[in-house]
């Protein structure tokens, strides 16, 4: 459904200052079946984010997720997505290091869209992981045993591997140790948006990933 915020750029609009990204609202519209689209009746906030918009790593990370969305929109309900962004979003409001809120909205996105980048065993044989090597081609993991010597894959040490693990499951409260690392954050990121990209064209190309690459 399309619903239109009329008039929303005057001074004047009731909804100046509402709608805006990284803001959940309660919506009220009055619904005519014979049209595609729905004009907002009247709006307010039930969390503004407000924490989350003042924190400018939290903005960068944001975008990344509302430019996912928006490439890969759904044109039916789908509760589990929304409870995965408004679990998302709380983290990143009370605290959650941004980066780390976004790896655990990449890995449950693509799991939830049916196309889960698996961290517990090999995409080859089913092999439980330890360490192993990620393909960027496929976005795939694999063992020691099964990896490509063709492909160029990236080695990932027992740890890493195992980090990955405890995001697909649930959002950290801090940030472990080994993630904290520069360079390590930089890998993961490297992984996920390898493996997003390798499972929707879509998002082969992110303007929020090229921009994070620049600033961070």
């Amino acid at each position: 459904m399309i619903l239109i915020a009329k008039g929303v750029r005057s001074a004047k609009s009731p909804f100046k200052g509402l709608i805006e990204p990284f803001s959940l609202l309660n919506v009220h519209f009055n619904e005519k079946k014979d049209r595609p689209y729905q004009f907002l009746a009247n709006a307010e906030y039930l969390c503004p984010y407000t924490r989350l918009k003042q924190n400018p790593e939290a903005i960068l990370y944001g975008s990344v997720i509302l430019e996912i969305l928006y490439k890969e929109l759904e044109e039916q309900q789908n509760i589990p997505l929304f409870n995965l962004i408004h679990e998302v979003l709380n983290a990143i409001e009370s605290g959650v290091p941004p980066k780390m809120a976004h790896w655990h909205f990449l890995l449950r996105f693509m799991e939830i869209e049916g196309q889960a980048f698996d961290t517990g065993v090999c995409h080859q044989c089913g092999a439980p992981l330890t360490g192993g090597s990620f393909l960027p081609r496929s976005g795939r993991l694999h063992c020691g045993d099964c990896r490509s010597e063709t492909s160029a894959p990236w080695e990932l040490e027992a740890p890493l591997v195992s980090l990955l693990q405890v995001l697909s499951a649930g959002i950290p409260e801090q940030l472990p140790d080994l993630a904290a690392a520069p360079e390590t954050g930089t890998l993961i990121n490297r992984i996920l948006w390898n493996a997003l990209a390798a499972r929707f064209d879509s998002c082969r190309t992110l303007r929020s990933v090229d921009i994070l690459r620049k600033v961070l």
